[in-house]
């Protein structure tokens, strides 16, 4: 009768344990939640499994759609030259990877049987599981393409070209980020080669003669 009680505990208690330790590093309230949805799971509450399930849901899809796209947003060349001469982007690969196994887990423990079953028999109705992963992926696709159009555009290649005028034809150009507030375009350029990666801020205003 109660089997879904050990379940649902498991996995508050996780969220518990993950909330208290962004507390103590004084991150950001993300965590927070995540603990606040803990407790509801401790008590056993079939609404916060619910919920919790479908956030896991949408949050794994977003973010496995984003390590999926942001290869893609950066010329390989680019990449496995960061992970020959910057190493430290190392950890934030294990980290994304790890929110992955997390997000995969809860999602998976919520979805047992015991859990499910708990639900119909209080009457629940079942949400639509389909729309958050569909949502979720969706998400992080729009983001991307907003992303691939901003940086592939036309103030992208200016400020490729004021990169290149300051650092030559000894390396290869990426525009990492741009930035447009009103007249006032500021972007980053990523300069590499086979022994070196600069990161390059440039910035002009749109009625300016030349880039600067």
């Amino acid at each position: 009768m109660d089997a879904h009680i050990p379940i649902l505990k498991r996995a508050g208690m996780v969220l518990v344990v993950l909330g208290t330790c962004d507390l103590l590093a004084i991150r950001s309230g993300l965590f927070l939640l995540g603990a606040a949805a803990g407790v509801g799971l401790l008590y056993g509450s079939l609404h916060m499994a619910s919920l919790v399930r479908w956030i896991a849901a949408f949050a794994l899809c977003a973010l496995g759609v984003m390590m999926l796209a942001w290869p893609l947003m950066q010329p390989v060349d680019l990449t496995l030259t960061q992970l020959k001469l910057q190493p430290r982007i190392l950890p934030s690969l294990a980290t994304s990877a790890t929110w992955l196994v997390l997000l995969h887990w809860l999602y998976r423990t919520l979805s047992a049987p015991a859990v499910l079953a708990a639900r119909r028999a209080a009457g629940h109705k079942p949400r639509h599981i389909g729309l958050a992963a569909a949502s979720g992926a969706a998400l992080s696709l729009m983001v991307c393409s907003a992303l691939a159009l901003m940086l592939h555009g036309e103030a992208a290649q200016r400020a490729r070209r004021a990169a290149e005028r300051q650092f030559g034809p000894d390396y290869r150009y990426h525009v990492a980020a741009l930035k447009v507030d009103g007249k006032r375009v500021e972007g980053l350029v990523t300069a590499w080669n086979g022994n070196e990666i600069r990161n390059i801020p440039v910035a002009w205003q749109d009625d300016a003669n030349g880039d600067r």
